[in-house]
């Protein structure tokens, strides 16, 4: 955001940056509400790119990491879309993209879940595309392969907490 923030103010754009946790119906409904106010009640682009990853077997994923990347990667894309889509149909148009990634088609070993939740972000954006179209709103759907972001090294720290809580036999099961 710091950068973004330099970068525009360097080129003397409007862009006000309005910090929400998708994984928070507090953080989405007042980071939206702010987001709307600064744009003057009309925002017509939503950008779901929040993501998180936790690799490893699908076994050895517990509950905690199991939630913790669905309510990231796809309940995070439902909060920010109930919020924005009523004013998107009032206005009887926008465009929504959804950041998947190559993983929602395809899944690799120990991925865990991301692909699942990959696979679910591709669901819920073709049926919204389906959805919507009477309402004059646009849904695409990125797919990226690997690209050099936070969500590696997240990555990496959520991977090693939950090694860190998993008994050591569970994980000798998987061993490469």
């Amino acid at each position: 955001a710091e950068s973004l923030a330099a970068e525009a103010a360097k080129e003397k754009l409007d862009l006000h940056i309005v910090e929400i946790d998708v994984t928070s119906d507090d953080s989405v409904a007042t980071g939206t509400a702010n987001a709307l106010q600064l744009a003057g009640g009309r925002i017509d682009t939503l950008f779901n790119n929040a993501g998180s990853g936790i690799t490893g077997p699908v076994e050895v994923q517990d509950m905690d990491a199991t939630r913790l990347i669905f309510d990231t990667n796809v309940f995070g894309i439902q909060r920010m879309l109930r919020a924005l889509l009523p004013q998107m149909r009032a206005a009887k148009g926008g465009h929504i993209f959804s950041i998947s990634s190559q993983l929602g088609r395809v899944i690799v070993p120990g991925g865990g879940h991301y692909s699942a939740t990959k696979f679910a972000v591709e669901a819920l954006s073709e049926q919204l595309a389906y959805e919507l179209v009477p309402h004059g709103i646009d849904v695409t759907i990125i797919q990226p392969g690997g690209y050099p972001t936070k969500v590696w090294v997240n990555r990496t720290a959520y991977t090693g907490a939950l090694k860190g809580r998993t008994d050591a036999a569970l994980l000798a099961a998987y061993e490469s």
